[in-house]
């Protein structure tokens, strides 16, 4: 017993005693033979900067500030280094006694590596040794300020005994795994489980190769594919596999002469596909065949988190395609459901050889003659790849083809023509080229390039686009209505600068000559630049610009035009009056628009200032000089600041706001001429000049709801006006000298209309409530004085009227009157006199 105590104590003492000395022992004295030791075991050179520490109780290296290169690195760049904060080595107790440490495990801390340099150092010793790594990061780019491209490991562990499992961070996503490889001599199992993949492969092996069935499932609404696309540096998977669950299946066999994956099956909701991939062990040659059974596009399309960018589909350009890489894949499909059609007959072939990939697509259009062909070839220089190409897509379908890759545009008019567009396209890393673009539809003909191109600062897209004898009335697409999409401007990435012009081109059936301008987008900011519209009734410049910054609510439409002429016809203004008419082009009715006034439903996500200054703008009518427009439209409310012109003699200025359900004006027209106003509603026989001021609101959704549901004050002046057709002087001078009733009839019903009539200073107010307008009028002319009262229904314009004339007859010192009353349609009101009161009246001024 007393032996047993004491052995157990010296040993105590010994490890003790031990300990000690290896605490205050110098171990950095065998830096350099530990180095040696660990560069010979792991092929690889390294650097210790730090300090060298020994624990014997638990045998365990550990070593400070570990710098790391793979000896398959040839290049001696920084990037190439793996630094290690700190590395614990745990050897057997002997082989660290005789400094030649064969470690049993190896766990490093805070390593920091590229992915290349990772793969390395994991498979190099895997087999023979425990890999732990712990709170570590892998660049995919090289870049550890770039924290999306960081895979964040908490903890990866590979055991000798075939076992694997870890933790890790890929940007916001968290992925757990862990797995094993069990082979026998006649059975090989693999199992890898996690939250985001489950692998199972069950196989037999014997002398001849390995025969068994692969499986498996991709939970893919975890963003996997999307991380995983990262990794590899493949971001196109990203937007072709969709985001959901994902089934393959496949029958292995592997042999000495071949690889093959057989009844290879892809099942998923948005996708279905079989083939076969097969691999010519002896001459290093694959064949790679998938036949596509489904896929809907717009499923995958419409996920909302496929978020790679141009520029991380671009990086797959930094990898050069290994020249002793031989394969041929081939695809086809079939049933491609894309915006609301199903595409047909698709072909994809790629050819690698030599360092190179050729590539050939061929999509065609089910129900018409249309096809979309891609061709070109993947080259490098050694470090970077490049694709250079050539798209051609012609058909004699141009409306299908619009419809399925620009959505948002539609042909109002079904048309079958002939149409080609082709192009030469260039991909690199950072660079995408798209050059010679041809495009001829008819009649219209389209060319140009474009050029996308990233730097460290600047993300740039510029070019430039010639359009010649564009019809813009075949197309319908509304910018205005776009405009609540364009929140994407705050966050912005590109700098854009293209020009554009346009030549003979058709909008709202005017001929326009030429229309050129800067298309610039920066952050927050979409500009129209240096706008040029030219030609018969053109001659504008200015620009317009969509803000989206953090001081706008919403985004904001700028509009800054300026010229000499300008014709309104190429804007579609709503019209406010409908006029029927018969045969012989009279008019049978006349009646605000019962159009209801929907521009502003679709305009309350954005704001917008207008300010347009033009010599002439022309209308369906006249020409306004001189006209210049301020306006803003905040919270779907637009304001009208001001709106002032010169339409002929007279000027015109008012000012008010338009809401979804109502308006507000307050206006002034100074010396308007009658004839402009009268050629609206039918009256041709009023000449003079008129003035007007007053204000007018009104209810409802058409121009006819505010006929009905106006209210408001005008004053009306006149310094004369003259009525052609009616001659109320000469009819009160014949009435004078009359004899019987007969010959008052005769002058009230045929004498009256001819000659014309001169009103001298016509003043009044007009009152409009719920639709009627009451007016009071003085008026006075060569022969007499008088008022007129009148109510005129605003929405089917019929007038009831009375005008009173007031004279003195020869002879007598107090005046007479006779009334006239004017009733009807305000085009054709029908003109009446109390014949019987008027012989009385001049009988008993006759009598005194």
């Amino acid at each position: 017993m007393r032996f047993s105590i004491y052995t157990i104590l010296s040993i105590s003492l010994i490890l003790i005693l031990l300990h000690i000395a290896a605490t205050f022992k110098d171990w950095n004295s065998y830096k350099e033979h530990i180095v040696q030791k660990l560069e010979n075991t792991y092929n690889a050179k390294v650097h210790i900067g730090g300090k060298i520490k020994v624990s014997l109780i638990t045998p365990k290296l550990t070593i400070y500030n570990v710098y790391i290169q793979s000896n398959n690195n040839r290049e001696q760049k920084l990037l190439d280094l793996i630094s290690i904060n700190k590395i614990e080595v745990r050897p057997s107790l002997l082989s660290l006694f005789l400094l030649s440490p064969q470690p049993k495990s190896i766990t490093l801390f805070g390593m920091k590596s590229s992915k290349e340099n990772f793969v390395n150092i994991t498979n190099e010793r895997a087999s023979k040794v425990d890999i732990i790594i712990k709170d570590s990061q892998v660049s995919l780019s090289n870049n550890f300020v770039d924290y999306s491209n960081i895979v964040n490991i908490k903890e990866i562990a590979i055991k000798r005994n075939r076992q694997f499992s870890g933790e890790v961070k890929v940007g916001d996503n968290n992925y757990d795994f862990s797995g094993k490889v069990d082979i026998t001599k006649k059975n090989v199992h693999i199992n890898v489980e996690s939250n985001f993949i489950k692998l199972l492969f069950t196989g037999n092996r014997n002398q001849e190769g390995l025969q068994g069935k692969l499986t498996l499932t991709i939970n893919n609404s975890s963003d996997f594919v999307n991380d995983l696309a990262k990794i590899i540096n493949l971001s196109f998977l990203a937007y072709a596999i969709p985001s959901e669950n994902i089934e393959i299946s496949s029958n292995i066999n592997l042999n000495e002469d071949e690889f093959a994956a057989t009844d290879l099956r892809i099942d998923s909701k948005s996708m279905q596909a079989s083939g076969t991939i097969r691999n010519d062990r002896k001459n290093n040659h694959t064949n790679v065949n998938v036949s596509f059974s489904k896929v809907d596009l717009n499923s995958i399309q419409n996920d909302l988190r496929k978020t790679t960018e141009i520029k991380d589909l671009l990086e797959c350009f930094r990898d050069v395609v290994p020249k002793n890489l031989s394969l041929d894949f081939n695809m086809e499909g079939s049933n491609i459901q894309y915006q609301n059609r199903v595409l047909d007959k698709f072909h994809a072939m790629l050819k690698f050889a030599d360092g190179e990939v050729k590539i050939d697509t061929l999509l065609q259009f089910p129900e018409a003659n249309n096809m979309f062909h891609l061709s070109g070839k993947v080259s490098n220089n050694g470090t970077l790849s490049e694709f250079n190409g050539g798209l051609l897509v012609k058909g004699d379908n141009f409306e299908l083809f619009i419809s399925c890759f620009f959505p948002s545009i539609r042909i109002k008019e079904s048309e079958k023509n002939q149409f080609t567009i082709s192009s030469k396209l260039h991909l690199a890393p950072r660079i995408l080229s798209i050059s010679d673009i041809r495009l001829l539809n008819d009649k219209e003909f389209l060319q140009g390039s474009i050029k996308v191109s990233h730097t460290k600062k600047r993300n740039v897209i510029g070019g430039g686009f010639s359009v010649h004898n564009l019809n813009a009335d075949k197309y319908d697409y509304s910018l205005l209505s776009s405009l609540s999409k364009m929140k994407w401007l705050k966050n912005s990435k590109y700098d854009v600068n293209i020009e554009t012009s346009v030549s003979d081109f058709t909008l709202n059936d005017t001929k326009i000559e030429y229309l050129g301008f800067l298309l610039k987008i920066e952050k927050g900011k979409l500009v129209a630049d240096k706008i040029k519209l030219s030609g018969e009734g053109f001659d504008i410049t200015g620009d317009i610009k969509i803000l989206v910054d953090k001081k706008y609510i919403k985004p904001l439409l700028d509009v800054n035009l300026t010229g000499n002429k300008f014709n309104s016809s190429i804007l579609k203004l709503p019209n406010l009056i409908e006029v029927k008419r018969d045969s012989k082009s009279k008019i049978n009715q006349i009646q605000w628009s019962t159009k209801q006034l929907d521009f502003l439903d679709d305009k309350k996500d954005f704001d917008a200032n207008v300010q347009i200054n033009v010599a002439e703008l022309k209308d369906e009518q006249d020409i306004l000089k001189n006209f210049n427009l301020n306006a803003v439209m905040i919270n779907n409310i637009i304001t009208v600041k001001k709106v002032d012109y010169a339409l002929g003699h007279g000027q015109v200025s008012f000012q008010g706001y338009l809401r979804p359900n109502s308006m507000y004006i307050k206006f002034f027209i100074a010396n308007l001429d009658t004839k402009r106003v009268g050629k609206v509603i039918g009256i041709n026989n009023v000449n003079g000049q008129i003035s007007l001021n007053g204000a007018i609101k009104a209810q409802g959704k058409s121009f006819n709801d505010w006929a009905n549901n106006s209210s408001g004050e005008i004053n009306l002046q006149t310094r004369g006006i003259e009525f052609t057709n009616v001659d109320f002087n000469s009819f009160i001078t014949n009435l004078l000298s009359s004899k019987n009733k007969s010959e008052v009839s005769t002058l009230a019903n045929v004498g009256i209309y001819n000659g014309s009539t001169f009103f001298e200073n016509v003043s009044g107010k007009a009152s409009i409530k719920n639709g009627i307008c009451s007016t009071s009028l003085q008026f006075g002319i060569n022969q007499a004085s008088g008022s007129t009262s009148s109510n005129l229904t605003l929405s089917n314009f019929t007038l009831v009227s009375l005008s009173r004339f007031f004279f003195i007859p020869p002879g007598r010192s107090s005046p007479v009157y006779i009334d006239m009353h004017l009733d009807g349609p305000i085009w054709r009101p029908k003109m009446s006199f109390d014949e019987d009161q008027i012989f009385t009246t001049l009988n008993r001024s006759q009598k005194y």
